[in-house]
């Protein structure tokens, strides 16, 4: 969020479990910003974040699949009951639209790629399961408390400001290797294909979808459409290492979908929603915002 959108007050709630404040630090002085910290389990904090808003965009969860394994109730809690109360709020509060994030996970692994919105959703780990029971929580509310809805499931998202951490993801685990001079480690043989989105394409398809009514009521698949090995997402990160990083392959890790990329031409004639930016060119946006975070600190010590 390197600017915020003219005209309108943002108010962001968030507990900063992952999230760091230095993300938003350049708008705390605004009186267009406010910020709640709390949870979506915190009903006070629900309330105070809500009250008197227009639209909400609820992005809250725990993100990781090997996450929900280990701490299944933990995943239960924020990604399913916190989306409860979300929409508990909304609906109290009578706000105009509701945009749910989702999940490509929901589709699951036995289900033919492209995935398309029309498919029934087959989640194989309980992350996956857990934004299936969001998005029909959503639905539920869209049809019995007149909320307008929107449901966006997101493909692989990557980008600047990625939280670092035991479950942040491929791309911070390879810069991190990078960093550490250590090789790339890719679990199974690598030839797993996942849609690899730029943050900022996932912004611009919000945006969209708060502002266009015809968007109210639907799912929307939201990535490249474009499948990408992460065998090919290795190779991009190895040349960006200096020599190049070496590669390591250990197992494959249980409840990993396979193969994973989206049909988004929903997207694209109902929202005009297009991707603007490849893989090579986000890894080489994420390596440069990488790097300056890390010689900031290092300058810092």
């Amino acid at each position: 969020m390197d600017k915020l959108i003219p005209n309108y007050d943002v108010t962001v709630l968030d507990d900063f479990s992952s999230g760091q404040l230095r993300n938003i630090h350049r708008h705390l002085e605004s009186p267009n910003f406010k910020l709640v910290r709390g949870s979506v389990l915190d009903v006070d904090a629900m309330n105070e974040a809500v009250r008197e808003v227009d639209a909400v965009v609820h992005l809250a969860a725990v993100v990781s699949v090997i996450r929900s394994i280990k701490e299944p109730r933990l995943v239960h809690q924020v990604n399913t009951e916190g989306t409860l109360n979300v929409l508990e709020t909304c609906a109290k509060h009578s706000v105009g639209k509701f945009v749910f994030i989702s999940s490509a996970a929901v589709y699951g692994n036995d289900i033919a790629t492209p995935f398309s919105e029309e498919l029934p959703p087959k989640p194989m780990s309980l992350y996956g399961a857990t934004k299936e029971a969001g998005e029909a929580y959503v639905r539920a509310y869209g049809e019995t408390h007149n909320l307008k809805t929107v449901i966006l499931r997101l493909m692989n998202v990557y980008g600047p400001r990625r939280s670092p951490g035991l479950y942040s993801g491929v791309m911070m685990k390879f810069a991190e290797a990078i960093s550490l001079k250590r090789p790339l480690t890719i679990y199974g043989d690598g030839e797993q294909t996942r849609d690899f989105t730029f943050v900022s394409d996932v912004i611009d398809a919000i945006t969209k979808v708060l502002h266009l009514e015809q968007a109210v009521g639907h799912t929307f698949n939201i990535g490249t459409g474009i499948p990408s090995t992460v065998n090919k997402l290795a190779t991009l990160f190895s040349k960006a290492g200096e020599p190049k990083s070496p590669i390591l392959h250990k197992p494959a890790r249980r409840g990993e979908v396979r193969a994973s990329y989206a049909d988004i031409r929903k997207a694209k004639e109902l929202l005009g929603y297009e991707p603007q930016v490849s893989l090579g060119k986000g890894v080489e946006l994420f390596m440069q915002w990488y790097n300056n975070v890390q010689d900031t600190e290092l300058k810092s010590r």
